[in-house]
């Protein structure tokens, strides 16, 4: 006599836990805007969702970089602190710039950016060249030039407060209605995508990703690979920082305090792991940074106390990290 198969009600649960871990965050996220949108009538308004998308935006340019670097397995902690040190040195020059009366011309915001650039580029640079080259841990690497950077910026600023309303018409302006930095951030978005979809470069970052010492074996030069990440990644926190000290038009002390761990988890939340090998700037990067922030967005529609947006940043960093650590043990693959 035949057994007869047992329907538990456990085995049902266990199999759709890896639809659950996949997309249970897009879930809570729905929940939140539902949550959202009755608390606040406006918050579902095209004019919110441009809003979103704006401030978004520099930070989402963060996040492409940050990509790079966690598809190799590595991470980068510095990135707030070179966004710090790139709006510091940029506030510097566009000081120097005021008595002239060339700030706010064409040739100066070349210069504002060419400054943010080459800040991020050259820490970016170090970093890649201690981690390929001396084998350093990415995250005591990082660490340590994360508190050269801050402190090069506290002394080239000796703790003033900056007012760079200038940068205004780029991180605050739009373009028949459609927000300037969106588009700097969308196109940057699209290139890097290619280079990651569609490149040998990017095809070698995602080898090296998943066995770094076979991709070595099949003659991949990890060394140069990994240089050039975190090189793409230093560029992109230098250009997040002069963008973002344009929406709120100053530099303190506090600017892009923390950044680096929104950064990380956006980027997780996009579907990028942090085990390496996997990951996308279109639409993984650009989905996790608007998660991000259409949370903190609809929480200051609520009111909520500034408090509760580390209690906020925490968890999703923690949820992050937990739905990531579960996929790379097999629940998913």
């Amino acid at each position: 006599m035949e057994a007869k198969a047992v329907n538990s009600p456990v085995l049902n649960v266990r199999k759709y836990l890896p639809y659950l871990y996949q997309y249970g965050i897009y879930i809570v996220f729905m929940v939140m805007v539902v949550v959202f949108s009755f608390t606040n009538k406006h918050f579902l308004s095209i004019e919110n969702a441009l809003i979103i998308l704006q401030q978004a935006a520099p930070m989402g340019i963060a996040v492409v970089g940050m990509t790079f670097v966690l598809i190799l397995a590595g991470i980068d902690i510095s990135v707030g602190q070179i966004m710090y040190l790139s709006a510091i040195l940029v506030a510097i020059a566009m000081e120097a710039m005021k008595p002239s009366g060339f700030l706010g011309t064409p040739g100066s915001y070349a210069i504002i950016f060419a400054i943010a650039i080459l800040t991020g580029l050259t820490i970016g640079t170090i970093n890649g060249l201690v981690i390929s080259r001396f084998k350093i841990v990415p995250f005591i690497a990082t660490l340590a030039t994360m508190g050269i950077a801050r402190g090069i910026g506290l002394i080239a600023s000796n703790s003033r407060v900056f007012f760079v309303e200038k940068l205004s018409p780029v991180s605050n302006g739009n373009i028949n209605g459609f927000p300037v930095v969106v588009i700097i951030l969308l196109v940057l978005a699209i290139v890097f995508d290619y280079v990651l979809r569609r490149t040998p470069y990017g095809r070698q970052l995602m080898a090296i990703g998943n066995d770094s010492a076979a991709a070595q074996k099949i003659g991949i030069n990890v060394r140069r690979n990994v240089l050039i990440a975190y090189a793409i990644c230093g560029t992109m926190a230098g250009i997040a920082g002069v963008l973002s000290a344009g929406q709120v038009a100053n530099v303190a002390v506090y600017f892009a305090d923390g950044n680096e761990f929104l950064v990380i988890s956006a980027a997780v939340l996009g579907g990028t792991s942090l085990f390496g090998g996997k990951g996308s700037v279109f639409p993984g990067a650009l989905i996790g940074i608007i998660l991000v922030t259409t949370i903190v967005n609809g929480m200051t529609m609520m009111n909520a106390s500034p408090y509760a947006y580390k209690i906020v940043r925490g968890a999703i960093i923690f949820l992050a990290v937990m739905v990531d650590s579960i996929n790379f043990k097999g629940e998913l693959r």
